[in-house]
């Protein structure tokens, strides 16, 4: 008998809450709104934050944490209506901003989210 391959794995890491074994999945609840004119150089000269909160404010929904501040790029996972987390960039043109997400940080649409002082 023959092992059944097992490459398949790495697709779950895409959607965290369940084991996929297609694509990535539904993002029919996912609300985001990019800005239109995103683009890479907003990154270089993104704004570093001073210890404030981030609550994300998505009416219910789950927003996409994404690895750049522009569509598209890679979907890191996703946060939900309410959580919190430590804001530790916005992006030149405000659109974006790097949560404490991950080791790396991740970035959510500004517009379904709340700066907290």
């Amino acid at each position: 008998a023959t092992e059944a391959p097992a490459e398949e794995a790495p697709a779950a890491d895409v959607t965290p809450e369940a084991e996929a074994t297609e694509a990535p999945a539904v993002e029919a609840p996912v609300t985001e709104t990019p800005a239109a004119d995103a683009t890479p150089e907003a990154e270089a000269t993104a704004e570093a934050a001073d210890g404030q909160m981030v609550t994300v404010a998505s009416n219910g929904g789950r927003v996409l944490v994404r690895a750049q501040p522009r569509v598209p790029s890679a979907i890191l996972g996703y946060v939900s209506d309410g959580d919190t987390f430590t804001l530790l960039e916005t992006s030149a043109d405000g659109a974006w901003l790097k949560i404490d997400f991950g080791s790396d940080g991740g970035w959510i649409t500004a517009n379904l989210a709340q700066v907290n002082p």
